[in-house]
């Protein structure tokens, strides 16, 4: 097997599926589906990502994998790859395992995944969706300020003007797609609680605020 062949097998989809197998093996908390229907949405929900690797696509890898375990290529498959892919599989044949992942996989390409009501974030998730949210942790908890809005308002000047376009929209965009997608505070605390210990509607909303004070005054960018 080649390196960049060999490389498939320890990089990408098939690396955070072995992950998150691990995990639901190790949790009495976590279900199998359950990973693999987060792993999905995680990756419909970014464009750029669905674009790059359909999720039948991602089947089709896990379809190799198996392919390359019962075939002579075995022998050439990246070091403790096998160990990790037995780890995953929990005590089932591998076969099966792998059989499984790629039918739930196609199944979810094939009907709607889950909403958050139905299956909540992951912190592993909340981390791949607001890294910029995240982030903006010291500009929220520093006293180097007398008030929050001061705190906000010095967090974006720290971005201006190279980063606006890129962080200081992205920040904005997260904090109101948190807002939107956990209208009860009860429950936005909940979920996201465990990455972003700060986390509020009233902060995000004054995220949102003071964000768009600095597009407008700043870059002449309004949200009228």
């Amino acid at each position: 097997m080649t390196t960049y062949i060999g490389a498939v097998f320890n990089n990408g989809f098939v690396t955070r599926l072995l992950d998150l197998s691990l995990r639901a093996n190790t949790s009495e908390d976590e279900d199998f589906e359950h990973e693999i229907a987060r792993l999905c949405w995680s990756m419909q929900r970014a464009q750029g990502a669905s674009w790059v690797l359909p999720l039948a696509t991602a089947a089709a890898t896990v379809d190799l994998v198996a392919e390359v375990f019962v075939s002579s290529l075995r022998t050439r498959l990246p070091a403790g790859f096998e160990e990790r892919l037995s780890l995953a599989a929990g005590g089932r044949p591998v076969e099966e395992y792998l059989s499984d992942a790629a039918s739930a996989i196609r199944k979810l390409d094939s009907e709607i995944v889950p909403g958050y009501g139905e299956l909540p974030m992951a912190p592993w998730e909340v981390s791949l969706a607001f890294p910029e949210v995240i982030d903006f942790k010291y500009w929220v908890e520093t006293d180097e300020f007398e008030t929050l809005d001061e705190c906000l308002w010095a967090g974006f000047d720290s971005m201006h003007p190279g980063e606006c376009a890129s962080r200081a929209t992205a920040l904005i965009a997260q904090a109101q797609e948190d807002l939107l997608l956990f209208p009860d505070p009860d429950v936005l605390r909940s979920t996201l609680s465990q990455s972003i210990p700060w986390v509020s509607r009233n902060v995000l909303l004054e995220i949102v605020r003071k964000g768009n004070e600095h597009l407008a005054e700043l870059h002449g960018v309004s949200g009228r």
